[in-house]
């Protein structure tokens, strides 16, 4: 156990959460909400933004979010105002700060880990403090909401529009929300081959343990390039993927493949995805923003639940292949050789390619 975790509780007062079902909103005039994990976390988060501005126009919604993704949220309409947090200890307390000016009586934590997330909500003046699930949650006293466990199988986008109903909405439209800037439009076009079907690889993961292997990405792009003449493969990702995609490159070898990887913003990548006929995808970040731009995605499951995590709308234009776990059990994040992803075959993704862009 950290020092910190050891040590915050003693600082956090015992009877400053008022425990409710039901926030009086017409005490609340500003809404902060907790969302700086990954890109997906915090796309799963933005059916919830549109939500409160749409119940509660008049009151300020201020997010705190990665400093790695916020850029990609900037030009969402319905957020007012954007603070950074790493989520780190070391800067927990100039966050605090930032936050203890603004004084919120509310916060919803929708995704952000502790032992810095209550803490700091506490700390920050907050009255209301919602955080689902929490039944396993060591702070769970300073949450406003009963204990709440978690459900499997339940969609992250659900479970982030549950915490409304705390505040007296009830939400269904589980559509994200991802607002590209014409810059990053701008950005892509200059790189892309005009009159293509262009089908994305996304051939890194947030973890080793969904990733596919590259020698069968290298023998998908060689299938799919010498049977469809009209196909351009893109190789998407962030920098540090880019030694991944230039293997799958050099070993497809062909002319026809574009490997953007890292060398594109943040927003540019995002746009870039836009821009495609069809992204082939793990269960990481490029996947969930496909999905938000209404990009055909064929998602690849093992370790992940695709009921969780792939599409809950659009569900025609994102099917997935999943294949049972192999281990057990599973350790998921800490895996350092994901056997099971050789479940899936190049066979049946090209197949499932074909169904998509030629509707074969």
């Amino acid at each position: 156990m950290s020092l910190f975790k050891k040590i915050i509780p003693c600082f956090l007062p015992e009877n400053q959460i008022i425990k409710t079902d039901l926030v009086p909103m017409e005490e609340i005039d500003k809404i902060v909400c907790f969302s700086n994990t990954a890109i997906g976390d915090t796309l799963f988060g933005t059916p919830v933004f549109r939500s409160l501005k749409k119940h509660f126009p008049d009151k300020k919604l201020i997010v705190v979010m990665s400093p790695k993704n916020y850029e990609l949220f900037e030009n969402n309409p319905y957020i007012d105002d954007i603070i950074l947090y790493s989520g780190k200890t070391k800067h927990f307390f100039k966050v605090l700060k930032e936050l203890k000016k603004i004084n919120p009586k509310l916060v919803l934590a929708l995704h952000s880990n502790e032992p810095q997330a209550t803490p700091l909500a506490v700390l920050s003046g907050a009255k209301y403090i919602i955080k689902l699930p929490n039944d396993k949650n060591e702070f769970n006293k300073w949450h406003t909401n009963k204990i709440v466990p978690k459900i499997e199988g339940e969609h992250f986008i659900k479970l982030r529009l549950k915490f409304l109903k705390w505040l007296g909405i009830e939400e269904n439209d589980c559509k994200m929300d991802l607002f590209l800037k014409d810059e990053w439009i701008e950005e892509v076009e200059k790189v892309l081959p005009k009159n293509k079907k262009l089908i994305g690889f996304q051939i890194g993961a947030s973890t080793i343990s969904r990733r596919w292997f590259n020698e069968r990405w290298v023998e998908l792009g060689k299938k799919l390039l010498s049977k469809y003449p009209d196909v351009n493969i893109v190789l998407t990702g962030a920098p540090n993927e880019k030694e991944l995609t230039d293997e799958v490159e050099r070993g497809i070898n062909d002319k026809r493949v574009l490997n953007l990887a890292g060398k594109l913003s943040l927003g540019g990548a995002a746009a870039l995805i836009d821009k495609l006929n069809l992204l082939v995808t793990p269960d990481t970040g490029p996947l969930h923003i496909a999905i938000a731009v209404k990009t055909p995605t064929i998602g690849l499951f093992v370790a992940g639940n695709p009921k969780e995590s792939n599409a809950c709308y659009d569900l025609d234009i994102h099917p997935f292949i999943q294949k049972p776990k192999t281990c057990t059990p599973c350790v998921d994040k800490k895996c350092k050789y994901p056997e099971c992803m050789k479940q899936i075959t190049v066979d049946e993704i090209l197949l499932k390619i074909e169904k998509q862009i030629y509707k074969a």
